[in-house]
């Protein structure tokens, strides 16, 4: 086997595998907070970098590229309240008490709604981000990667660290963790959890923005290819656990190398395709042996 070739699969792997990390913490968070899984989550990732690519465009083309990326920060922080105020208040709210397949069944249609609204908004391909981040090739020895998915990577790295910190020191974080564990319990101590469900569905979608321009900005925008990288992330959660949230980051890694060996290995010899449906196959495995993943949490119910 030649290490080399290995060496440069496994490393790409974990350059990819940290965008499907931070989309895995986006659902992570949902289930933790409500118990429900987002399955809108890769629709939401073009939502938000479609809606990126716009605000950008929009500065540029009108020569006031100096605030693009600003305006940009600003306008997607916006959309992504107004989007979960619309998701928590208006659709989540009335099934409460309501079987959990309900809110499952919702959120599949909330991603077709969106999905449906983008094909709409930004009818057609060809679309391209301005210069963002570097382009290129970083050399390893013998070993070339892409300069773009290194620097997506050191910063979808940076933004799962911040919000760890945020998780565990801020007071807010402190609330979305006592909810996690107990939501009647933390409504009891005046923790309003409906407030928590607004900030996770926000944090969520602003993870799932930041993940689809990092993608938008190393490959054409298309909504296709974004809401893949979302359904790619679901293979992540189920490995990590479901409700872990370093079992977000070591399965959102070990998915990216599985998808770039298996690609690397396979492809030659069965016609290509492999490396986009080998994630599937592992979280397949993962649901009859392990259900609860590497870091998920075991529950036992009495009757």
């Amino acid at each position: 086997m030649d290490i080399m070739f290995f060496l440069q699969l496994v490393l790409s792997g974990l350059l990819i595998g940290g965008i499907y990390a931070l989309l895995a913490l986006g659902i992570v968070l949902i289930v933790k907070a409500s118990g429900v899984f987002n399955f809108a989550q890769g629709d939401m990732t073009a939502l938000g970098a479609f809606a990126a690519w716009g605000i950008v465009t929009f500065f540029s083309e009108n020569g006031m590229e100096s605030i693009a990326i600003p305006a940009m920060i600003v306008g997607i922080i916006i959309l992504a309240f107004v989007l979960a105020f619309i998701i928590e208040h208006f659709t989540l709210k009335p099934l409460i008490g309501q079987p959990v397949i309900a809110a499952l069944m919702l959120t599949v249609s909330l991603g077709m709604v969106i999905n449906g609204f983008v094909a709409m908004t930004w009818p057609g391909p060809g679309r391209v981000f301005p210069p963002m981040i570097p382009t290129g090739a970083i050399k390893l020895g013998s070993i070339s990667l892409s300069a773009g998915s290194f620097f997506s990577f050191i910063i979808c790295m940076l933004i799962f660290g911040a919000f760890v910190l945020f998780f565990q020191k801020t007071k807010l974080g402190l609330a979305m963790r006592g909810t996690s564990e107990d939501q009647q319990l933390s409504q009891s101590v005046g923790i309003k959890v409906t407030v928590i469900f607004l900030a996770c569905w926000f944090i969520a979608m602003l993870l799932a923005t930041a993940s689809g321009v990092l993608v938008g900005s190393m490959q054409v925008l298309d909504r296709t290819t974004l809401a893949a990288f979302g359904a790619i992330a679901f293979p992540a959660v189920l490995l990590g656990g479901i409700e872990s949230i370093p079992g977000a980051l070591l399965g959102g890694l070990i998915i990216g190398v599985v998808e770039m060996l298996s690609g690397g290995y396979l492809d030659p010899y069965l016609g290509g395709g492999v490396g986009s449906v080998m994630p599937f196959v592992v979280m397949l495995i993962i649901l009859i042996f392990k259900p609860y993943g590497l870091f998920g949490y075991k529950r036992i119910e009495r009757v």
